[in-house]
């Protein structure tokens, strides 16, 4: 482990009793305090997988795991803000061109990105140095508290796809996130009207896109958010078996601690066990994908099938374990606080595709050996090779 991520997991155990202590004002703000803000650039965070050469850690695949399991384990909607903007960072970083990566994190700055840059849902338009961007992406966390935008599009003449990172005050943000859990996301919707972008901060993703940077971001795209997804799950269904933990050690006759009968204890261990599990299937399966990366080596079927399976378990066992939470200690969770926060986030990130029953099934089939001979994963779908003299 690189000294930078040794000095960052330390920091984070400095400031966990503040990022707790903020959690349920964050949630009422629907965003970080400002304390808790100050505290993550302090640490400097978002400079997780940002390439080295551009002043960041560039954290390996299981690097990141152990850093954003520890965040989310400490506040469930930190935890997934935090990895996307780490993520959409990252991803400026690696793929914008020399002179914007140089001006953008000149002399140890970095700014903070978010957006969508896998949704290709705006519409780009060439004009004489660059394009001009329209179009509305959703869901997008921390797009408030962002230095700059990422804007995906598909260029109107030619059908290729393509970025544009803008400043945040070229968007519009809508204040539209209500939702049921991780409510401190700020996870907005935003919109740009004909936005110009100059080429120079322009960019391309994918594999033969990548100028810096590790191995992670020259694969496939949709890796680090399955990876982001994977930790912050482990990092939840730790936190809920903490608090179930915490409950039976209550010796209070008045809080009335439901979770003593023997039937908890034997869920209890079983629970606890998966989640040993599926941090152990974590690391086994990140360790050999980093391995192969490094040796400048494609991920075969089976390796990109597993790192969305194991994210896909992380994500089901946090999910079991709050519905062994909502059993056994159903008063705590209808009570405001700390078990019913971690309940809904964990319910609503599960909504994320990645962890539906569909890459499940999926998955199951490339591994079965019954998927059609070539056939690999974009993003969570399937793509069967096309029979001979087939057109697109």
């Amino acid at each position: 482990m690189s000294t930078e991520v040794t000095r960052l997991l330390a920091d984070m155990d400095a400031i966990h009793p503040l990022l707790e202590r903020e959690a349920a004002d964050s949630e009422r703000l629907r965003r970080p305090t400002p304390a808790v803000q100050t505290a993550l650039r302090g640490i400097g965070i978002h400079k997780l997988t940002v390439p080295a050469e551009l002043g960041g850690m560039d954290a390996s695949p299981v690097q990141v795991l152990q850093v954003m399991e520890k965040l989310a384990h400490a506040d469930a909607s930190l935890g997934w803000l935090v990895g996307a903007l780490a993520a959409e960072t990252a991803t400026a970083a690696v793929h914008l061109g020399d002179a914007a990566a140089a001006e953008l994190f000149a002399d140890g700055a970095c700014p903070v990105v978010s957006g969508q840059s896998a949704a290709f849902t705006g519409r780009a338009v060439r004009t004489d140095g660059g394009y001009r961007i329209s179009g509305a992406w959703q869901f997008t966390p921390g797009v408030s508290l962002a230095t700059h935008v990422n804007l995906a599009a598909t260029v109107e003449e030619t059908g290729e796809q393509l970025v544009g990172l803008v400043p945040r005050s070229a968007v519009r943000i809508s204040d539209n996130w209500d939702m049921l859990g991780l409510r401190a996301t700020a996870s907005f919707d935003y919109q740009a009207d004909d936005v110009p972008v100059d080429d120079a901060y322009v960019y391309r993703t994918g594999p033969g896109h990548a100028r810096r940077g590790g191995p992670l971001y020259r694969s496939d795209p949709a890796l680090p958010a399955v990876l982001q997804q994977a930790a912050w799950a482990q990092g939840i269904g730790r936190r809920m078996l903490d608090e179930l933990r915490a409950l039976t050690r209550r010796r209070n006759p008045a809080e009335q601690a439901p979770v003593t009968r023997d039937e908890f204890f034997a869920e209890f261990a079983r629970h606890y066990s998966h989640v040993r599990g599926t941090m152990a299937l974590l690391r086994e399966t990140w360790a050999d994908n980093e391995a192969t990366l490094a040796a400048g080596m494609p991920l075969d079927g089976e390796q990109e099938t597993m790192a969305r399976l194991a994210g896909n378990l992380a994500t089901s066992t946090a999910l079991e374990i709050g519905q062994l939470v909502y059993r056994f200690a159903g008063a705590q969770v209808m009570r405001d606080g700390t078990v019913q926060r971690f309940f809904r986030d964990s319910h609503a990130g599960s909504r994320h595709r990645g962890s539906s029953d569909a890459v499940t099934r999926k998955c199951g089939r490339m591994l079965s050996g019954t998927a059609p001979e070539g056939t690999c994963w974009d993003a969570f779908d399937l793509i069967a090779p096309q029979p001979a003299g087939a057109h697109a």
